[in-house]
């Protein structure tokens, strides 16, 4: 009995032998029956205090027979005529409408989309490209639904789609190559054939882009609460921000507090979105600002010691520059800043603001014998004719024509993030510097195609009428406003002042950076490194991930504000006192960058106890966090291939048990013990 049991199990020690060897055959089969897509982008779940928005897939996939839509009749195909449904879609951004999206998700014979680089590699085909709403951060600015002004469309293309629940995944494919491989998928086994539709095999494609959120931002950070009370599981949700930068021009002694109408801001938005992961170049929609108010960053640092003299007597102590991070997402930062302001956590509060100038889209090129024209909105309440006045006096000096927009406007204040000041100061004095009058001029805003293309930007280009020529002229110009208000409100002071010039090297190189690649020669000597080939993502992601955007911009300001402490040249040294007075190497050198701080980025909503999520007073964003996202495409038989494929396979592993039972009944036969061997 002892030899027939070491029998019995080594024929199961042979057949599991057989089992792992034919699984280890199966991962090499996997790989030949499925074709990775890389170069994908997803669109991916957001939720707010009421809804969720975003795109998902089942948790194993969606799969579906590859169709591409170019015209009325592979549309009809796709919804109502092609006979083998469930379909994935293939499709050029024209094709990418509101209308289409909507009806493949309402056909029920849609699985998924794949949208494709604009058709022909031709960046300037597409005329419009939006899929943020028509009116931005509609509900979290100055106006209430009582008012006409509520919704004015400045953002005329948009869709509204980057705010639709969808279904469905939804992937982009930014690569050639891989934009290729599907379309030869597809034209190969697909393409229909004198209006017939091709037989089996067909090629299909799976989706992978599962949510683990759902519903709206309290149900997802119950669940994450629960969840991380159990150390194996995780979070299903996060909310978004990162970090605000805040600098002054001058220092301010921890005691000092300014008086009312003793500050100047100087403010722009640093993130942008868009309805794709890490696909959000924002050229228009953020980075012109950024540029502009980075450039007059270091105009007025260059000039800050003359100006420290006459700004001792000046009525007006301090110029703060502000960048927001969120504010695509109901002005996140801006309304976290009014919110520590409001409890006296910040170093000044709203009355002491006498001006706040924000540069908003501000993309300007020309090839007519004609300056750049730029627009100067103001809210009905807090008018300034004084700054409005200078602003066109520098911006004459500066071959820019800056036109002042009439209060009778009935469009009113543009989406910015001065309207998150006045809904707490309705009569603060700002002025928001756009380059459209009326509906926005930048037809991509918060779109994948808000790029270089679309605004003109030519690296080294400095002509006349270029896109760099005109920032240049606009920041030379706000700083000179700035630098006469400063000393204008001095007492005893006659020396002319100091007067900027139009930087375009600056300019070029920061767009470069911002734009093209953060390898640039700026973001280089910053960290001391090579950098990433591509320009950073401008989203404002999520509070406990680090935003490499805000972190190299930090480092742009401490360049242009911070100084140089001339007696310490080794960089432990400069590390070893960070802590204790904010000194920081970089450049080869180390800076003093006390004046340069960063505050968090994170709604109010998050830290109101017991938050009224449906109020709408604050934004109330989170992120879903995901496992796997993936596109991968192959060859598709029929539904009864299938079947005979899993059949047979059944059929095979119950024959298989079936013949190592009857092997081990007839074991003594088949397989002799020792003792018998001997006999014979």
């Amino acid at each position: 009995m002892g030899w027939k049991k070491v029998q019995y199990y080594q024929n199961v020690i042979a057949v599991l032998f057989s089992i792992c060897l034919h699984l280890s055959w199966a991962d090499r089969t996997f790989t030949k029956v499925y074709e990775p897509v890389s170069s994908t982008a997803a669109c991916f779940k957001r939720l707010n205090g009421t809804h969720e928005i975003g795109c998902t897939s089942s948790s194993r996939g969606d799969v579906g027979v590859l169709h591409l839509v170019e015209d009325e009749a592979s549309l009809q195909w796709v919804l109502k005529e092609g006979p083998h449904s469930p379909y994935i879609v293939l499709l050029y951004p024209e094709y990418f409408t509101r209308e289409h999206i909507l009806q493949f998700q309402d056909s029920g014979r849609v699985n998924g989309v794949l949208m494709l680089k604009e058709k022909g590699n031709n960046s300037t085909s597409l005329t419009s490209f939006s899929t943020e709403s028509s009116c931005p951060n509609q509900g979290f600015g100055i106006y209430n639904t009582s008012s006409s002004k509520q919704c004015q469309k400045w953002n005329a293309p948009g869709n509204h789609l980057l705010l639709e629940n969808l279904d469905f995944p939804i992937f982009f494919i930014y690569n050639d190559t891989e934009s290729q491989k599907l379309l030869n998928c597809f034209e190969t086994f697909n393409r229909p054939i004198n209006g017939s539709a091709r037989e089996w095999p067909l090629c299909a494609s799976q989706l992978r882009s599962f949510m683990l959120a759902a519903i709206n931002t309290p149900t997802c950070l119950r669940r994450s609460s629960v969840f991380s009370m159990n150390p194996g599981a995780s979070r299903v949700c996060d909310p978004l921000g990162d970090q605000n930068i805040v600098a002054s021009l001058f220092p301010k002694n921890a005691s000092e507090t300014y008086e009312n109408n003793s500050v100047i801001v100087i403010a722009a938005r640093m993130d942008g979105a868009s309805l794709f992961d890490d696909i959000n170049p924002s050229a228009d929609s953020s980075i012109s600002g950024l540029v502009s108010l980075l450039s007059i960053m270091k105009h007025l640092g260059n000039v800050r010691e003359e100006l420290r003299n006459g700004q001792t007597q000046s009525a007006l102590k301090n110029v703060y520059f502000m960048l927001f991070n969120g504010e695509a997402f109901g002005y996140i930062g801006s309304s976290r800043i009014v919110y520590d302001m409001t409890q006296a956590n910040f170093p000044f509060n709203l009355t002491s603001i006498r001006y706040f100038i924000e540069l908003n889209q501000v993309s300007a090129s020309s090839n007519s014998n004609k300056n750049a024209t730029y627009f100067i909105h103001q809210s009905e309440l807090s008018q300034s004719k004084e700054l409005t006045d200078l602003l066109q006096k520098t911006g004459l000096d500066s071959n820019v024509n800056m036109s002042v927009v009439t209060s009778k406007n009935e469009m009113g204040l543009p989406p910015s993030s001065l309207q998150t000041f006045l809904r707490e100061k309705a009569d603060l004095t700002g002025v928001v510097i756009t380059n459209h009058e009326e509906e926005y001029r930048n037809k991509f805003y918060n779109g994948i195609f808000d790029d270089k293309e679309k605004i003109g930007f030519v690296y080294g280009d400095k002509s006349v009428f270029s896109v760099q020529q005109n920032i240049a002229g606009l920041s030379a110009a706000v700083a000179n406003s700035v630098i006469e208000l400063l000393l204008a409100s001095a007492t005893g002071s006659s020396a002319p002042p100091p007067q900027v010039s139009p930087d375009l090297g600056t300019v070029d190189e920061l767009l470069h950076c911002y734009l093209e690649s953060a390898n640039c020669s700026i973001f280089r000597e910053l960290h001391g490194q090579n950098q990433m080939t591509k320009a950073y993502a401008t989203y404002v992601g999520i509070t406990r991930a680090p935003n490499s955007m805000s972190q190299v911009t930090s480092l742009v300001v401490s360049s242009y504000l911070g100084s140089i402490v001339e007696n310490i040249t080794k960089e432990d040294e400069c590390w070893k006192l960070q802590k204790d007075k904010g000194y920081y190497w970089m450049n080869g050198s180390c800076y003093d960058t006390i004046l340069i701080n960063t505050t968090e980025a994170k709604s109010p909503a998050f830290l109101v106890d017991n938050y009224d999520w449906a109020s709408g007073k604050y934004s109330t964003w989170t992120e879903s966090v995901w496992q796997t996202l993936s596109v991968r495409i192959f060859i598709k038989p029929s539904l009864l291939h299938e079947i005979l494929t899993l059949v047979s396979g059944v059929v095979m592993l119950v024959v298989s048990f079936v013949v190592v039972a009857k092997v081990n009944e007839k074991a003594e036969l088949i397989f002799p013990t020792r003792a018998d061997a001997l006999v014979c």
